[in-house]
């Protein structure tokens, strides 16, 4: 009995390494193979290090036109060649490289306000410093120099006489530094209004007018950014709201009642603030300064579909030093990690999606979107070849994801939809936009310009936006992980539609 119990036990570990063998040899389906790329090639601990690698202070903050910036996009380009993908750019390189002039910050600038103490018969400014980024931050676009001036508020540093609405007029701010806020007094979402007040919502436009008015300084309730115009007369920074109610202090005014007050009225409420302030920026500009665009092709597999492309971009570029570092990790290094990770899987799976796939890092988002415009008028491949373009933001410390297809190009949604709904399972919020006169993302410059483009990000994260709390602490891993194997399956789902 013992001799047939153990000839059967032999007989079911024969069949079961038999079945085993059988189940190894039996060829992987397209899906598995996929499956097994991802798993290998997307890791949370990967991806991370890619994001402490590029928010490294040695790379400077990456400001388009750097030395520094150069530096990135090298070794951004050593990975796509390590990974196999063709070059997509200038003369048979990665790199599409385009005119953009750009400002160097440098240590020892800063920015104090002085307050007038009345000393018997005299007057004494009280100067007052305030700590980096908490008070101030450098202008990106800031002319050279040291200016101590009057402060006259501003309001929104709007001179729109067409519009009914001037914020200079009945004031004189000739050889004085203005305050001023960010957007416009227009709270209209109608696009007639949207359009009439457009061109002055811009950083250009609100340093072209002090500069015309003749301002030599100016501070600027707004975050930090480069996205403006050079006035070599003109010496500005950043502040935060504390420095600006301590300017309002003394006046018989607040600074939220005043701002409240120009947009109920739709009338300027500029004044002289009987402050001064002492701005001082280390500026050096290089008008030769050129960006460079990234783009690696991943060769489809399809004779026919092989010359169509699906284009996953990203910006790599972020604030440069302002003028200390700040590492833009979220924003948007990870998505330059995600990416990353995604050409490394897509390379390495042994199979590839039938049409074409664009790994496209794009320069000079912060300073204007001058890299995805310049792509948008010159695109490396023909326009009309690219079924679609995923463009990336901030994916790195959501629990969610947010999905914006452009409204002429909702069927894009269907995709991302799906890759989530099979492979991820997030919480995914999908909606559609007219994407109105202002871009503020590449991906609204792509779909101005009408190529079919849908906008991803990460939802749910932290609110570190030009800070520098925006470091690689604030990456999730697990989520960028998450993220990066949505956008996978997103791209081979999309490149593999022979219906797109």
């Amino acid at each position: 009995m013992k001799k047939v119990i153990c000839i059967l036990g032999m007989c079911v570990l024969c069949f079961a390494w038999l079945g085993a063998q059988q189940r190894q040899a039996r060829p992987l389906t397209e899906e598995e193979q996929y499956l097994e790329s991802m798993h290998r090639h997307i890791t949370s601990e990967k991806l991370f290090n890619y994001v402490v690698e590029f928010a490294d202070s040695s790379y400077q903050g990456r400001l388009v036109g750097t030395e520094a910036m150069a530096q990135a996009v090298e070794r951004l380009s050593h990975y796509f060649a390590e990974f196999g993908l063709e070059p997509g750019g200038d003369n048979g390189s990665y790199v599409q490289e385009y005119a953009n002039p750009t400002v160097e910050i440098g240590y020892g600038s800063g920015m104090s306000i002085l307050f007038p103490i009345q000393e018997r018969r005299n007057t004494v400014w009280l100067e007052k410093t305030y700590p980096w980024a908490d008070g101030w931050f450098a202008g990106n676009y800031s002319g050279n120099g040291d200016v101590t001036a009057e402060v006259v508020y501003a309001g929104f540093g709007v001179s729109a006489p067409e519009l009914g609405y001037d914020d200079y007029k009945g004031i004189d701010v000739r050889g004085k530094i203005v305050l001023i806020e960010g957007e416009t007094p227009n709270r209209s979402r109608e696009p007639e209004d949207i359009a009439k007040w457009y061109k002055h919502t811009l950083h250009q436009t609100k340093l072209q007018t002090a500069a015309e008015k003749g301002a030599v300084g100016l501070l600027y309730k707004w975050v930090p950014g480069p996205n403006a115009v050079y006035n070599p007369g003109l010496v500005y920074c950043h502040i935060t709201e504390p420095v600006v109610e301590d300017i309002f202090l003394g006046t018989g005014r607040t600074y939220k009642e005043t701002v409240a007050q120009i947009y109920e009225t739709k009338k300027p409420a500029s004044f002289a603030t009987g402050k001064k302030a002492r701005i001082h920026m280390n500026a050096t500009y290089l008008p030769n300064a050129t960006g460079k665009n990234v783009l690696g092709v991943i060769r489809g597999s399809d004779p026919k579909l092989a010359d169509e492309y699906i284009v996953l971009s990203a910006h790599l570029d972020h604030l440069g030093m302002i003028p200390y570092h700040i590492a833009g990790a979220n924003d948007n290094l990870s998505c330059t990690a995600a990416m990353l990770g995604v050409a490394e899987a897509l390379m390495k799976a042994g199979i590839r999606p039938k049409r074409s796939i664009i790994i496209f890092s794009v320069d000079g988002e912060e300073a204007g979107l001058t890299g995805s415009t310049h792509f948008a008028a010159n695109p490396t491949v023909p326009k009309e070849k690219i079924r679609a373009i995923l463009n990336l933001e901030q994916l790195g410390a959501g629990s969610g994801f947010g999905a914006n297809c452009a409204y002429n190009f909702p069927e894009l949604g269907k995709y991302v939809q799906e890759a989530n709904d099979r492979y991820v399972h997030r919480r995914l919020n999908l909606s559609t936009t007219t994407y109105l006169p202002r871009p503020r993302t590449d991906g609204a410059v792509f779909m101005k310009a009408g190529y079919p483009c849908i906008d991803l990000r990460a939802t749910g994260g932290n609110g570190y936006y030009h800070h520098p709390l925006d470091d690689v602490d604030s990456i999730l891993p697990e989520s960028l992980q998450a993220a990066a194997e949505w956008l996978y399956w997103s791209l081979i789902l999309l490149a593999n539609d022979e219906s797109l």
